[in-house]
């Protein structure tokens, strides 16, 4: 079958690239595109249209509109933060697949919210992290999982950007989910999650730094304490240069130390660094080229739905939804002066 697509919503600057990986695939083709709100949108519906030869009959403002016109298999969504849980209770309504852009919800409750729809519905639920399809990411994988270094003893993560365009986007409003916590953070958690197989820290503690005239977060710094030690994950949006541009100082990426060495990602002209006790001096890992049908998000998603296998890692709403209680307890510790907090929520 050919697997029918709308891209839906363009608050997120992901979903052109998303989309190109739709019309680039042999078993999909983009049926129609939808953008209700144009005025907060940061990708572009009309280059969208153009990659992906949509005409102009087929791109719609109302979302319920384009569902029932087009009857899509799958949608790519990527609306504001805030709008994540009613965005997916919509479209899972229609019993159609959707994937929603990173990061998965501003709060447990939004997450909840997106599971509940997801076990009453036909269509199912994924999560796109970008990074998820980096060779530099699914190679440190890994390696972590086949002890290269160990037991993982501590995590070390720096994330964020030189500020998310424009200025006076959602992305520096509180209440539409943006900030630096919320995005990179949810990016921090969620992988060194994944890193970890799953495990969570014992305690969160977090404090962020306004600056300007915005009271959305640019700067944050969370400690999670685990059994073994603790990790630590920084964000801002005060990077003097956006780092996929230019190598950015302080580079972005993660520390990872075990019990038998450390891996880095964060040494400029080097992917991935591994030092150990038998290699102190270091050596470098070159990533390969990550092939079909993991290489995107769309390859993985027709994969996954044709196949009738589960989403695993960071696209797993399930497994999502267990980083986010790190990220719901920094929040927590962040408006108390950087209490130290028991990880909030239960597992589900």
């Amino acid at each position: 079958m050919t697997w029918r697509i709308v891209g839906a919503n363009f608050d997120q600057m992901h979903m052109n690239t998303n989309l190109g990986w739709a019309a680039d695939h042999p078993g999909a083709e983009v049926v129609g595109l939808c953008d209700e709100t144009p005025e907060t949108s940061t990708g572009s519906l009309e280059a969208a249209a153009a990659d992906c030869d949509v005409s102009s009959d087929r791109c719609y403002d109302d979302l319920e509109d384009c569902l029932r016109a087009l009857e899509p298999d799958i949608v790519l969504g990527g609306p504001m933060n805030s709008a994540h849980p009613r965005f997916v209770e919509r479209v899972l309504a229609h019993d159609i697949h959707v994937a929603i852009e990173k990061p998965f919800a501003r709060s447990l409750a939004d997450a909840d919210r997106m599971l509940d729809a997801a076990a009453n519905s036909d269509g199912r639920l994924a999560v796109n992290w970008p990074v998820t399809w980096s060779p530099v990411h699914q190679t440190l994988r890994e390696l972590l999982t086949t002890d290269t270094i160990g037991e993982i003893v501590e995590i070390q993560y720096y994330g964020g950007n030189a500020g998310a365009p424009p200025d006076d986007s959602w992305f520096y409003e509180t209440e539409s989910g943006g900030g630096s916590l919320l995005d990179y953070l949810g990016y921090g958690a969620t992988f060194a999650t994944w890193f970890r197989d799953g495990e969570l820290p014992k305690a969160v503690s977090a404090h962020t730094h306004p600056t300007g005239d915005t009271d959305v977060d640019r700067q944050s710094v969370t400690v999670c304490r685990y059994e073994t030690g603790l990790s630590t994950f920084q964000t801002s949006l005060r990077m003097p240069t956006h780092p996929w541009e230019h190598d950015s100082t302080p580079a972005k990426g993660y520390e990872v130390v075990g019990t038998e060495g450390a891996i880095t990602t964060r040494q400029h002209g080097s992917p991935i660094r591994v030092q150990t006790s038998e290699s102190p001096d270091g050596y470098v890992v070159e990533p390969e080229p990550l092939e079909a049908p993991h290489a995107n998000l769309v390859q993985y998603l027709v994969h996954c739905l044709e196949d009738e296998i589960s989403f695993t890692g960071p696209t797993a709403p399930g497994f999502c939804r267990s980083a986010q209680r790190i990220i719901e307890t920094a929040q927590r510790s962040a408006a108390t002066n950087g209490e130290a907090l028991p990880l909030r929520g239960d597992p589900r």
